[in-house]
């Protein structure tokens, strides 16, 4: 009798458990957080060579570590950290959701659109869309 109670008990706690994992969708904060990983355009340079580190604080915030070499010009790394806002129907183009890079001095650094994929789009200063060859990704890794 005390091993049947004892196996129930388990199961409703372990399906409790379980409830509980899956209860709440995932904030945009949570959604951005990664690594990421490209090639930005440099108007004195062959390339920015780019790591972004996305981390989800708290569900209300995140932050970001951002380390960059300009590629032909010199091996130093650039490193750049600040917090991310999420933005909503922002833009031009009332994209769904921007990612905006705020470096420690409060200056925008990047605006980033999230792709269906899970990549990063560069946005122009204005948060619009590069169009076709113009259009630089950060990849998820």
């Amino acid at each position: 009798m005390r091993l049947k109670l004892l196996a129930g008990v388990s199961a409703v706690a372990a399906l409790t458990a379980l409830a509980g994992c899956s209860s709440a969708p995932q904030s945009q904060y949570g959604k951005a957080a990664g690594n990421y990983q490209g090639v930005l355009p440099c108007a004195d340079c062959a390339g920015i060579r780019t790591d972004l580190k996305i981390t989800n604080d708290d569900d209300i915030s995140g932050s970001f570590n951002l380390r960059s070499i300009r590629e032909g010009k010199s091996d130093k790394v650039l490193e750049t950290k600040g917090n991310l806002q999420v933005q909503e129907n922002a833009g031009p183009q009332n994209l769904p959701t921007v990612y905006v890079l705020k470096g420690s001095d409060g200056n925008t650094i990047y605006n980033l659109r999230p792709l269906d994929n899970g990549d990063l789009q560069l946005l122009k200063p204005d948060q619009s869309t590069a169009e076709g060859n113009d259009a630089v990704v950060l990849k998820r890794r």
